[in-house]
């Protein structure tokens, strides 16, 4: 299967590799990440959550209102009943709480609606659930507007989503933990799958403790990793890093940890240029699409924003608010190919509902690596199902066929295209109200 993929679509296993890929850049730009990170903010599609404690005494009034609950059918293919929708709907109207800050403590789905029910499109689907948006990542921040009517669900803000998110999932903290840990200068960053905290016996982790691609955790300065606190193994080999946990009461605790320095994660962010990111992207090739982060996996657009977490640019979530807060490097007219000439490596291509970090053109065709569900090699064949991380050239079909990818494509934008400006501190002190994030 992996040969016909190959010989079908023109590729070759060294054009699988970022090495590959990284000969094509004629010139290594290097960002001014926090001033990036800064006109992010300003764009008003990234949130300074950290800006937003001071004026933050009554938190509903910063709730979005309530989107409508979508058709569709549950996972025994059953519809969806007035009955549920109704429960769905009275569960999701946000009450007040006490807490205000907090931190997820996983990776941790977030959905539009306080309900553990998936709504798929159709009867036979089990991808697409129409609740599901986006998932948090371990340690990261959110602000607390407001809790369900079980009393098991937050409504959250997170830096790019507003969205409800099970308690389990989130330990709330006073405002002096908030501000301790929720901007990291230098934390340790997960540049690849399979990354884990070291077992703790001592701790009741008797099992690894699983890290995802993207995550920062903060890293401990102390060495002295021979007691109870780290399982009576030393750090030798090891990262010594925080990480967070949930009270018996929800709220944070703060536990130490080891991961190994075998294990693919960089101390602090990668060097801001187009050579890590490509090394990032490669490190998801093969990944199983899912939509709004499903299956612990990352859709189009989370995608792209993870991979430029890694470099310590956070981006928004999703592909229209990206396209937004990115500089345009030039639209795309019928002329695509002429047009994707002035594409440069590790710019994002957009389509409607659609993004694509671009590579090269080689051998007379654009390329681009991507999360997607698939594609057609021509109009009158089957679609073929790729559902991963793949990499393509641009004049494949689209899984409709009426279409090649390079057509689709409205505009290329650059966060390599950002001028040098000066800046204080990670992120910009701009006062972007978090409910448009």
């Amino acid at each position: 299967m992996e040969q016909s993929y190959l010989k079908e679509l023109k590729l070759t296993p060294e054009m699988l590799t970022p090495q590959f890929w990284q000969t094509f850049c004629a010139s290594t730009p290097t960002l001014d990440v926090p001033s990036i990170n800064s006109i992010l903010v300003s764009s008003g599609h990234v949130a300074n959550l950290s800006n937003r404690v001071d004026d933050f005494r009554n938190p509903i009034r910063r709730v979005q209102p309530m989107p409508a609950l979508p058709e569709g059918y549950l996972a025994d293919g059953s519809r969806l009943t007035a009955e549920i929708r109704a429960q769905i709907s009275t569960n999701s109207m946000p009450k007040a709480v006490l807490e205000r800050y907090g931190f997820s403590v996983s990776r941790a789905p977030m959905g539009s609606f306080a309900t553990r029910t998936r709504i798929y499109r159709s009867r036979d689907d089990r991808e697409f659930d129409q609740v599901q948006q986006t998932a948090l990542h371990t340690f990261e921040p959110v602000l607390i507007l407001g809790e369900s009517f079980d009393q098991e669900w937050y409504l959250v803000q997170s830096r790019t989503y507003q969205g409800w998110v099970e308690k389990v999932h989130v330990a709330w903290c006073n405002l002096a933990l908030f501000l301790q840990y929720a901007e990291l200068s230098h934390p340790l960053v997960v540049t690849g799958r399979g990354v884990a905290i070291e077992p703790n016996p001592y701790r009741g982790n008797v099992l690894p403790i699983p890290v995802e691609f993207g995550a920062w955790l903060p890293l401990e300065p102390s060495t002295s990793a021979t007691d109870v606190i780290y399982g009576k193994q030393t750090s030798f080999w090891h990262y010594p890093i925080l990480f967070p946990t949930r009270g018996t009461d929800g709220s944070l605790i703060v536990e130490k940890g080891l991961i190994s320095k075998q294990a693919k994660v960089a101390e602090g962010f990668l060097p801001p240029n187009p050579r890590s990111l490509l090394e990032s992207a490669f490190a998801l090739l093969g990944e199983r699409y899912g939509w709004g982060d499903s299956f612990d996996r990352h859709d189009c657009s989370s995608f792209i924003m993870d991979v430029y977490r890694t470099i310590g640019v956070q981006l928004p979530r999703n592909s229209k608010s990206q396209k937004l807060a990115l500089p345009l490097r030039t639209t795309i007219s019928d002329d695509w190919n002429r047009d994707l000439s002035q594409a440069k490596l590790g710019d994002e291509l957009y389509m409607p509902g659609h993004v694509l970090l671009y590579l090269g053109h080689y051998n007379g065709r654009h390329w681009a690596i991507h999360a997607f569900v698939g594609y057609r090699t021509d109009p009158d064949r089957d679609p073929v199902l790729a559902n991963q991380v793949m990499v393509t050239p641009l004049d494949l079909f689209l899984r409709r066929g009426e279409r090649r990818y390079g057509e689709a494509l409205t505009s290329v934008h650059a966060v390599f295209a950002y001028p040098p400006k000066a800046s204080n501190g990670y992120f910009a002190d701009s006062k972007v109200d978090p409910s448009n994030a």
